[in-house]
């Protein structure tokens, strides 16, 4: 489906039922575009931290062989980004009132409302998934800064490494901590 045609459309709907609306069409749909995008990013960035949220506490179950942290950095990175590139999230018709409620909502009638809808979830649709691709990438090619910021070693000694999981988990908080940064930029 071609956003920018259902842009238009919406604001042409606006534009000729003046009844169903309070406010100005252009800055309605403006604001509802704005809400729809900041709220499908921040959902996509915090669904990637409750899954892998969920793989840590797998993690932390587990013990595994000793490991380099580079390694361990590198390899949960990697596996991370190939998961969640098969879970990525779907926009339900349920999510509509939370994509662009409050004052769009409120600037519109029932009727009005109604008719945004589908195009609410399309641009959430394509919103989330450009980000979920902008995740999948970012956590494939984290390892690199995660080893660097935090000083991980490359050593492969009995004696320098931990376990498996005892590494992955304490990534996996990393990245959710860099999950939940891109979520609420500040």
């Amino acid at each position: 489906m071609d956003h920018a045609i259902d842009r238009r459309a919406v604001l042409a709907w606006l534009e000729e039922h003046p009844a169903a609306i309070r406010g100005k069409p252009r800055e309605i749909v403006e604001r509802c575009e704005r809400a729809v995008r900041r709220h499908a990013r921040e959902d996509a960035w915090i669904g990637a931290k409750r899954y892998v949220e969920e793989r840590r506490h797998d993690w932390e179950e587990e013990l595994g062989a000793h490991a380099s942290e580079a390694y361990v950095a590198r390899e949960v990175c990697h596996e991370l980004a190939f998961e969640l590139r098969r879970h990525e999230p779907q926009v339900s018709p349920r999510d509509a009132e939370h994509l662009a409620g409050g004052p769009v909502r409120d600037a519109l009638d029932s009727e009005g409302w109604a008719h945004l809808i589908e195009w609410i979830l399309e641009l959430a649709r394509q919103e989330e998934h450009e980000t979920w691709r902008e995740i999948v990438r970012y956590t494939d090619h984290r390892a690199r800064e995660l080893i660097r910021q935090h000083h991980l070693s490359d050593d492969c000694s009995f004696d320098a490494t931990k376990c498996y999981g005892e590494i992955a988990a304490r990534i996996a908080r990393l990245l959710e901590r860099d999950y939940a940064t891109h979520a609420f930029p500040r």
